[in-house]
Formats: C-alpha cells, sequence, structure tokens
C-alpha cells in the first residue's frame, strides 16, 4: 500500500465519518440544493443548452459560421467556432465547454485554443441571469438584464485582450472540419447530451449545498451568519446559485454587485463541472481557473459603473424579497424536473464492457433510420 492510497483511503473514511455525524445538516444543504436545481437550474439552463448545442452540431453551424466570421478573425480562432460564440450568449456555462471539448476532440480546434477560448465563453446565460436572479431572486428583470450586459463586456474585454497575445490560425482545407449528422438525429443528441450534462450539474450543485450547509453549522463559521455579504461569497466560492440567492439579504446596489461577481465567477461546482466535461480532450484549465477571478472583478466593475449612472434607486433594483420567499415555497417541482433529467441521462449511459451501441442510438436507429 503507497502512501497516496492511504491518504486517499483515510480521506475518504474522514468524509464518511463527516456525513455520518452531520446528516441532518447535510440533508438540509441538500434539500436546498434541490431545490435551487429545480427552481432556477434546470428551467434555465436545459432548453438553452439543448438548442445551443443543436446549432454548434446541426448544420445549421454553417450560418453562424459566416455570421460570426468577424468575430473570430477578429478573436484569431477558427471560422468553425461561430456556434461556440453563440453557445457562449445563450447556452449557460457548460454549453460552450461542452461544445468546444467537442471540436478538440474533432481536432478542428488545438488544445491551447481551446483552453484560451473556456475564459471568455463560460458564462451564465441569459435565462438564468434575466429570469432566475433579476425576476426570481430581485424581483426586477431590468436587474438581470444589467447583469448580463455587464458581464457580456467582462467577457469581451477578456476576449479581446487572449487574443492580443494570440497567433492567428488559418482556416486551410486540411483541417479536420465538425462532422454534421442529420438533423433528425442531431435533435436526438442533442437533447440527450444536454439531459447527461445538465443532471450532472444538478449533481454536482447538490452535493456542493450539502457540504456547504455542514461547513455553516461549524461553531468556527458561526459569524458568517451574521454578515450578509460575507455569507454570500462563501456561499458563491462554492456554488453559483445559493451564492446569488444569499445576496437577496443584502441591502443596496451592494447585493446586485455581488450577485453579478459571483454568477462570473461561477464557483468551484462549477469549475469542476468544466473540468469533467473537458477531461476527454485534456484541455489546459488553469488559464480558465485564473480567469475567473478577473471575470468577477470586471463584472462586478461595470455593474458599478452601470448603477452609477441609472436614475433608479436601490430599492427599484432589489425588491424581490417577497418573490424569493414564494418562490421557496414551492418545492414539488424538483423531484418531477431531476426525475425527468436522470431518466434522459440514463438513456445514455452504457457499461463500459457492453459492445453493444447506447441504447439511445439505438432508439434513434429505429426511429430515424429504419422509418
Amino acid at each position: 500500500m503507497t502512501k497516496q492510497n492511504f491518504l486517499t483511503a483515510l480521506t475518504a473514511f474522514s468524509v464518511c465519518m463527516i456525513f455520518l455525524f452531520e446528516s441532518r445538516e447535510l440533508s438540509e444543504g441538500i434539500r436546498k440544493g434541490l431545490f435551487l436545481c429545480s427552481y432556477s437550474v434546470i428551467p434555465a439552463v436545459f432548453p438553452f443548452m439543448a438548442v445551443s448545442v443543436f446549432l454548434c452540431r446541426s448544420k445549421a453551424a454553417d450560418f453562424f459560421e459566416k455570421l460570426f466570421l468577424p468575430l473570430t478573425f477578429l478573436l484569431k480562432i477558427p471560422k468553425a467556432c461561430g456556434g461556440i460564440l453563440l453557445s457562449a450568449l445563450v447556452g449557460g456555462y457548460p454549453a460552450a465547454a461542452k461544445n468546444i471539448n467537442d471540436l478538440a476532440l474533432q481536432g478542428v480546434i488545438d488544445s491551447r485554443t481551446a483552453g484560451k477560448m473556456l475564459c471568455y465563453c463560460v458564462n451564465a446565460g441569459p435565462p438564468f441571469l434575466i429570469s432566475a436572479i433579476g425576476a426570481g431572486i430581485f424581483g426586477n428583470i431590468k436587474t438581470g438584464f444589467l447583469i448580463f450586459f455587464a458581464q457580456l463586456f467582462s467577457a469581451a474585454l477578456i476576449a479581446f485582450f487572449i487574443s492580443l497575445f494570440s497567433e492567428r490560425i488559418s482556416d486551410i482545407k486540411s483541417l479536420p472540419q465538425p462532422q454534421k449528422p442529420k438533423t433528425s438525429v442531431c435533435i436526438v443528441e442533442s437533447v440527450v447530451s444536454s439531459a447527461e450534462s445538465c443532471f450532472r450539474m444538478c449533481a454536482f450543485i447538490v452535493i456542493a449545498c450539502g457540504i456547504t450547509g455542514i461547513i455553516e453549522q461549524n461553531a468556527a463559521f458561526s459569524s458568517l451568519k451574521n454578515s450578509a455579504a460575507a455569507n454570500a461569497v462563501f456561499s458563491g466560492f462554492f456554488e453559483v446559485t445559493s451564492g446569488c440567492f444569499a445576496c437577496a439579504d443584502i441591502e443596496g446596489f451592494s447585493s446586485i454587485i455581488l450577485a453579478g461577481a459571483i454568477a462570473s465567477f461561477s464557483g468551484i461546482s462549477v469549475i469542476l463541472q468544466i473540468a469533467a466535461v473537458t477531461e476527454e480532450s485534456k484541455i489546459p484549465l488553469f488559464p480558465f481557473v485564473i480567469s475567473r477571478f478577473f471575470h468577477a472583478g470586471i463584472t462586478a466593475g461595470i455593474l458599478r459603473i452601470f448603477l452609477l449612472f441609472s436614475k433608479d434607486t436601490a430599492e427599484v433594483f432589489s425588491s424581490g424579497d417577497t418573490v424569493l420567499k414564494a418562490a421557496l415555497s414551492a418545492s414539488a417541482p424538483a423531484a418531477v424536473s431531476l426525475l425527468c433529467m436522470a431518466s434522459l441521462f440514463l438513456l445514455s449511459l452504457v457499461p463500459p464492457e457492453s459492445k453493444k451501441e447506447p441504447l439511445f442510438l439505438r432508439i434513434k436507429e429505429k426511429i430515424f433510420l429504419k422509418s
């Protein structure tokens, strides 16, 4: 037995003991995570992720290659990445990362370029920022739009800065082109693939909320309860959704600025999800992790400027207390939403030893290819 194996086993045993003796706090955190998934994550992320994956994999990608050609030229990336830029705008955190990973596996972009693109393509989607944060947390859609545009400008600044130190990649004929399956096949693959990514994302959120629930009950962290800002920063460092919800307890414009910073930072949970999505392509993640801190700081600064020039008062932007309390009372959709995600996720699973095709591929062939 090596020292590393012993330390791994000891760590796993210690975590099991903590979960056992802190089961009540763990359960409360998990229930909170399930609510966050059903109330904001799944409705805001899953449908747009499915659409963005479809746009990048289908023949529609050719149209967006031409549409985003000036931008891909400016950023010094292959024109085939036009669909990825679109998914970065509407798809939510894992959507762009998944599409970048797919192009890297196909050889369309190298791992170094893919790592740079992660720095400005992994962003919160507009449905999450506008609906979940703006309307759901602050009770004001205008707040969500402000956060969305601040994040968009921040990502653009990071992208242009990275392009200054990047070499131009020529789109030569020998460069592999993304595979374009049939439209009917692409629809099935997009839905199932997005369900798998969304289910994994929810799993990370649930376990992150469970762990933070245990930590927050510890006596050493009891001071967090006395500071709404410290509690939001702590929660947002691990999980973006719970961190943004905690910002509702902060008074004034600071709640909006901090929520925008947390959404741009994305949290340890999202960073781990991106690491899992890009594991197969071996994309370097160090630039991406460093960019999260710059992304959060730039977004916060831009939001501060937006709010300085706004004629509205802080009360107009942060009037979502009653909305939030009403939303917290609705927990029934959690089971239905997560069961749907789990069902679609199971369709994409195949035992490693099995020589059979994945179940969703066999269903797809029977429906579309043999009809």
